[in-house]
């Protein structure tokens, strides 16, 4: 069973941080995971300017990152009393030092509330999106307001064959299992409603209906679409009964996974499948099919990301790395 042991939670005082804490000591204690509450300010060269010396400057920096601290204990104390938190408070960029402190402390979980007030304003470039692209370890990027416990979960996954071949190392395959992974094991906690869902075509399939070369009647290319239909709801299929081999058999018959298969680019259906379903939280592979070194975030994750309006759980292959040093 797939757990978290490491779990850092991004958390900021001035703004809500409850999202991030409640959704943070949740799992942590339904994995027994360790915590970590980190919290970056961004030094402001003006504002490094405005005192007389460095001394003075040191001093106030100090202040303010004591009462950034102070203010985050508290708020981890209001949730949960038992709490020792360990906290840490520094400067610098945000990302690069949330990524920095994951690879240090080997955490396999980085929790953030999105940044922007507005979930539907992401836009690409901000902090979340260069965390969600560069750190190594799955990333939890909750919708704001998303304090109860996620109540429906999609599973995204890629069962097409377009291009399979081209995938030596079988990146696809194994971010498919990943994902199915991950999803079960944090439906399991909560007895949440678990959907299973990819997005399939037909290779072509325009083409070969409308080209002015085609020759292929109708029922020729109604069978071909048919075909590829078939084999990717096969795959689908046995994508999930792989499960029962890697949890207990009778927990994952009692989720009893919800399995959608839509026809279309994934880059629109999967925001709209989630939509439909009013799911709560996404769990997706974040690199392109074919593993394309330096591909860090795959063009079809990065439209579902800026298109869905719930929680995202970001994963990345085995062995990505990440230009964080």
């Amino acid at each position: 069973m797939t757990r978290f042991n490491r779990i850092l939670c991004v958390v900021d005082p001035e703004a809500t941080m409850d999202t991030a804490v409640v959704q943070a000591l949740r799992l942590a204690q339904d994995n027994q995971a360790d915590i970590t509450f980190i919290s970056v300010l961004k030094e402001v060269k003006h504002w490094r300017t405005f005192f007389t010396s460095k001394a003075e400057y040191a001093s106030k920096l100090t202040e303010l990152l004591a009462n950034k601290r102070a203010a985050i204990e508290a708020k981890v104390k209001a949730k949960d009393n038992d709490q020792d938190p360990n906290i840490i408070v520094c400067t610098g960029i945000g990302f690069i030092e949330i990524i920095r402190r994951a690879i240090d402390d080997q955490c396999d979980l980085v929790v953030k509330c999105a940044e922007d007030a507005d979930w539907m304003d992401r836009m690409l470039g901000s902090e979340d999106m260069h965390l969600l692209r560069k750190c190594p370890c799955p990333v939890l990027m909750l919708k704001p307001g998303q304090l109860d416990a996620f109540g429906k979960i999609l599973a995204t996954v890629d069962v097409n064959d377009s291009f399979r071949e081209l995938d030596d190392e079988q990146v696809q395959d194994k971010l498919n299992q990943a994902v199915m992974e991950y999803s079960v094991s944090l439906s399991l906690p909560e007895l949440s409603e678990l959907h299973v869902g990819s997005a399939w075509d037909a290779y072509a399939e325009d083409w070969l209906r409308y080209g002015t070369f085609a020759h292929q009647s109708d029922e020729q290319v109604d069978d071909y679409v048919e075909q590829g239909r078939r084999d990717c709801a096969t795959k689908l299929a046995r994508l999930v009964t792989k499960m029962d081999a890697r949890f207990d058999k009778s927990a994952v018959q009692y989720l009893q996974p919800k399995l959608h298969q839509v026809k279309g680019k994934a880059s629109k259906e999967i925001p709209l499948l989630a939509q439909k379903h009013q799911i709560d939280l996404i769990v997706m592979g974040t690199v392109g099919r074919v593993g394309i070194p330096g591909l860090i975030i795959g063009n079809t994750a990065e439209s579902i990301l800026e298109q869905t309006q719930c929680s995202i759980l970001a994963i990345k292959p085995k062995g990505f790395q990440t230009p964080i040093k």
